[in-house]
């Protein structure tokens, strides 16, 4: 009959982890950009889970890797489970990669996950056939959220771009662990 939706999770994970971070003097973007590695990989694994309770499917399709199921009404539907699962790995494969080469500054992969898991949600809620909707509107509040999510990311990605002392650079943490 429902559960804790995913941003309500992710919120959870950030705020306690972002207190705990400040009780212990750590570098908070730099935290949040090793968290949203580790959400990438939890989330990738953790849409199995809609597979094997039967629930998060898309609407009906005829591609060759539908999914049919006894909760589907014998309908072949879109495996929404799948594709957000391989999107968080790839995803995680990527910023992996990023981190290592190209990041500039703490927090850069925490905002590149906000804008590669808002897009996804985005794009892949419209797909479902459980979804809430807004009361006024006939949208999804998960598909709101989403690209209010991905907006933010890049936005504050633009702002940091430009203001690359803001934050701490990479080479400073790469000096640190040097020591």
């Amino acid at each position: 009959d429902g559960g804790l939706a995913i941003y309500g999770g992710l919120i959870g994970a950030l705020l306690g982890g972002c207190i705990i971070a400040k009780i212990l003097k750590l570098n908070i973007p730099a935290i949040l950009d090793v968290a949203s590695l580790g959400f990438l990989i939890g989330q990738g694994i953790g849409r199995w889970g809609n597979f094997i309770n039967q629930e998060a499917f898309g609407t009906e399709t005829n591609l060759p890797w539908g999914m049919m199921s006894e909760n589907t009404g014998g309908v072949t539907v879109h495996p929404c489970f799948l594709y957000e699962s391989l999107w968080c790995l790839l995803g995680f494969v990527l910023l992996h990669f990023f981190s290592k080469k190209f990041q500039k500054y703490y927090g850069q992969i925490f905002l590149l996950y906000l804008v590669w898991y808002g897009f996804e949600r985005m794009i892949v809620e419209g797909l479902r056939t459980d979804s809430l909707y807004t009361p006024f509107l006939n949208l999804r509040v998960s598909q709101i959220l989403s690209a209010v999510v991905m907006i933010a990311g890049i936005v504050m990605l633009i702002v940091f771009r430009k203001k690359n002392n803001f934050v701490h650079t990479t080479k400073a943490l790469k000096d640190k662990v040097k020591e």
